[in-house]
């Protein structure tokens, strides 16, 4: 399994109206697609799962530009589609399927230190949002 970015020209006949940039760090930024956010701007490839692991890491991409609360929600909502029962184990698989996912990002040398640089913030992002993710979850 791998990730690559897609490249913003030609992304289902968009314009650069289409999309907002998004600073991840003094030296890298991003292109995100105002509303499709399932599947842009990276794709998984590699196994039967690809299409399901591009929407969840999409999504989380996506969630780069909300507040916790928003990434408290998304979490919530996906904890309740998953099959498990504890939030602490969903959170948990959520950050090793991240890891797993992520550990093989193939692109150009930038290309690949970007996507490096958007993961380490949804880490940090996921972190932050555990604890309101966790209240939620219990009610």
């Amino acid at each position: 399994m791998h990730v690559i970015w897609k490249r913003p020209d030609g992304f289902l006949d968009a314009t650069p109206d289409d999309f907002t940039i998004l600073e991840i760090s003094d030296q890298a930024r991003i292109w995100l697609h105002k509303s499709e956010r399932e599947w842009f701007p990276f794709q998984v490839s590699g196994d039967w799962k690809d299409s399901t692991a591009t929407r969840r890491l999409n999504l989380l991409v996506n969630l780069l530009r909300a507040d916790d609360e928003a990434w408290s929600r998304h979490l919530l909502a996906e904890f309740h589609d998953s099959l498990m029962a504890e939030a602490g184990d969903f959170f948990e698989e959520t950050s090793n399927w991240l890891d797993q996912t992520t550990a093989n990002l193939k692109g150009d040398v930038w290309e690949v230190d970007v996507m490096g640089k958007v993961v380490g913030e949804i880490k940090e992002r996921l972190a932050n949002a555990r604890s309101g993710f966790e209240k939620l979850a219990h009610g």
